[in-house]
């Protein structure tokens, strides 16, 4: 046992102590080995015990076989065996949307994927290892809020570079696929290549041998998913010549996840990126292609066998962008009703896409859809009555993470706002649960995340949570003036939110006073906002060289903003809006104990002394506090002094 596992398991004790909640026997579905009732006792080298008692007991499906695989050397089949595997049961409390395991993850720099396996959550990605190169990290969790990483060590992790895209349960037990090259250079000096990783019960992996024939010289496995036929992976390989044109998509199949086969090549300039199922063997894979004109376009392929693979309605406009934007299909999902899948019109608006049979397909109208300014659907999953879905991705799209639910794959309605993250993928399991994987902007860098939240019903939507948010304002059309955002019944404050994402400063503040449409609504409501001392207002002075902050105001007076705290400068560089100058947020810990909230601005005008903007917050257990207003100053060079703003406590989880 490693000394980092060692660590992993003091601080699971730790928090099994500090939860004094005990974990029921009747969840613990056939252990693999005869377990002795568990007494509580306490004291940390206890709590360390109790740990290893656990991990023996809950994690006894990856020590000792189980439902991931059993046999150390399991047999060659020539079909995925197909038995009942346990269900997976969230811990108790997850009643709201949270972020768990964040101390765990927050070396780690990002997760690519998640899926279900037996009773487990099993999610894949990657951090910079001990030698600031990529290494393949993989995290399980038997109830959604405590978390587990294995074979941190493991040679065919860390050796070179590794990135691991995709994972599901087969073959031994786990089967995993990405890119990855064996040689110390940096980055790799011989290129990454397609790569598959199995394992029986996730403690250790094998790396397959780079076969230039079978994989190609270049490239990667972007997705995989298991079906009668076997395991079926899909990705891209890349010529070896520089130029336009030089990726092709491929397919590769395995019936027991050890042997592989390269069964289909696709034509150069295409590449795939996500692969979906169904019941009766129709496999789609989906992704994006290089048209006459050199745009990127989504693409579309349907198989009725693994190697049987043709692309199809490739002249449809459902697939193009009217502007000549890139478009690119990123995941998709297969469900009762069908197909749909998910991607970006530009990194700028969402796209979706619906097809009963996988061959015929139409783009979903999202534009009154309540999408905000995210500007990419990175995962969807399916579930028996509709859909969920989640963004935007890893590397690209504007806008919060959020995730929406769907009866039909056409109306679709936003069901959580996480804040400041990416998403990756999107899991509905078996409990009626949702989790996502991706990653959580802090200290100028990504860091892997998992949320988890309650059961949820894509035809019974809960109140959207952003219904009175910045994030709904962004779903108006452009170019409306004060008069008119006033007529069509907008708050104030939301008609504030709404010229920060929609205009420049010059078009609803003419005066450039800092304060917008003043003239088109009650002077109280202006007030209300901006410097109303009856109003919740609160002033936020940042102590930078101390990293230390202070708030006043009515705000503070009643309960909504601590008084007091540490700060984390993060000064994200990526605005959330395109004529944005800068973004700067940062995190505010609170002395009391309260929580943490993320206050960032999106600055329009840099005047020195003066700017204009737009803050959001997203604080403490529970709720969604936003900050709307605008105008800073900065009083003295080492101190920032946010002095304008009303928070505003909304619904959902924070």
């Amino acid at each position: 046992m490693s000394t980092s596992l060692l660590e992993q398991l003091r601080r699971y004790g730790e928090d099994f102590e500090a939860a004094q909640t005990e974990i029921p026997l009747d969840r613990l579905k056939d252990p693999p080995v005869a377990i002795p009732t568990i007494s509580r006792r306490r004291g940390l080298a206890v709590a360390v015990a109790a740990a290893v008692a656990l991990l023996v007991l809950i994690g006894g499906a990856f020590l000792f076989g189980g439902p991931f695989g059993g046999d150390e050397q399991p047999p060659v089949v020539t079909k995925p065996e197909q038995t009942p595997l346990p269900a997976f049961i969230p811990a108790p409390g997850l009643d709201s949307w949270q972020q768990v395991g964040a101390d765990l993850m927050y070396p780690v720099v990002g997760l690519f994927d998640m899926t279900q396996a037996g009773p487990w959550l099993v999610a894949v990605g990657f951090d910079p290892g001990g030698d600031m190169r990529q290494d393949g990290v993989i995290l399980a969790s038997r109830d959604g809020r405590y978390w587990i990483r294995f074979a941190e060590n493991d040679p065919a992790l860390t050796t070179g570079t590794v990135l691991i895209y995709g994972i599901v349960q087969g073959g031994p037990g786990l089967v995993a696929v990405g890119m990855s090259c064996e040689d110390a250079g940096f980055p790799c000096e011989t290129g990454p290549h397609p790569t598959v990783w199995t394992s029986v019960d996730a403690t250790s992996w094998t790396r397959t041998p780079h076969d230039p024939d079978l994989y190609g010289e270049l490239g990667s496995m972007e997705d995989i998913v298991a079906t009668d036929d076997g395991i079926v992976a899909v990705g891209v390989i890349e010529a070896q010549a520089a130029g336009e044109g030089t990726s092709t998509s491929a397919v590769w199949l395995s019936v027991d996840g050890l042997e592989w086969s390269r069964v289909w090549d696709g034509v150069p300039g295409t590449y795939l990126l996500g692969v979906a199922a169904r019941p009766d063997g129709v496999i789609v894979g989906v992704g994006g292609a290089t048209d006459q004109s050199g745009a990127t376009v989504g693409a579309a392929w349907v198989s009725t066998g693994p190697d049987q693979w043709e692309r199809v309605d490739q002249s449809s406009t459902a697939f193009t962008s009217p502007t000549g934007l890139d478009v690119v299909i990123l995941d998709v999902a297969a469900g009762p009703a069908g197909f749909t899948a998910v991607g970006s019109e530009g990194s700028s608006l969402v796209a979706v896409w619906r097809s009963v049979d996988g061959r015929s397909w139409t783009r979903v109208d999202t534009a009154d859809q309540p999408f905000g300014d995210t500007g990419t659907l990175a995962s969807i999953a399916a579930v028996d009555s509709g859909w969920i879905a989640g963004g935007p991705d890893f590397s690209s799209g504007f806008g919060p993470a959020t995730l929406w639910t769907s009866p039909d794959g056409l109306t679709w309605h936003r069901v959580s706002v996480l804040d400041s993250q990416y998403v990756s993928a999107v899991v509905a399991t078996d409990a009626g649960t949702a989790a996502v994987a991706g990653a959580r902007r802090a200290d100028n860098d990504n860091h892997a995340a998992v949320w988890v939240g309650p059961t949820f019903d894509p035809n019974v939507p809960p109140p959207d949570p952003g219904s009175d948010s910045p994030i709904a304002s962004a779903s108006l059309e452009a170019g409306l003036s004060c008069e008119e955002l006033a007529s069509a019944g907008l708050s104030y404050a939301r008609a504030v939110v709404y010229g920060m994402r929609h205009a420049l400063p010059a078009d609803l503040d003419p005066d450039a006073d800092g304060i917008p449409c003043e003239s088109a609504y009650p002077s109280a409501e202006v007030a209300e906002v901006f410097h109303d001392p009856e109003g919740p207002a609160v002033r936020i002075v940042s102590d930078l060289p101390n990293l230390r902050f202070t708030a006043t105001g009515p705000a503070v007076e009643a309960g909504l903003m601590c008084p007091a705290g540490t700060t984390e400068f993060t000064h994200e560089p990526k605005p959330t809006r395109m004529d944005a100058l800068f973004r700067w947020e940062d995190i505010y810990r609170c002395d009391d104990g309260s929580g943490s909230f993320t206050l960032g601005v999106d600055v329009f005008v840099d005047l020195g002394d003066r700017g204009y903007g737009i803050w959001d917050i997203a604080s403490r257990p529970g709720t969604n506090q936003s900050l709307t207003g605008g105008g800073w100053t900065d009083t003295a060079v080492d101190v920032s002094d946010v002095s304008v703003g009303r928070i505003v406590v909304g619904t959902g989880g924070g």
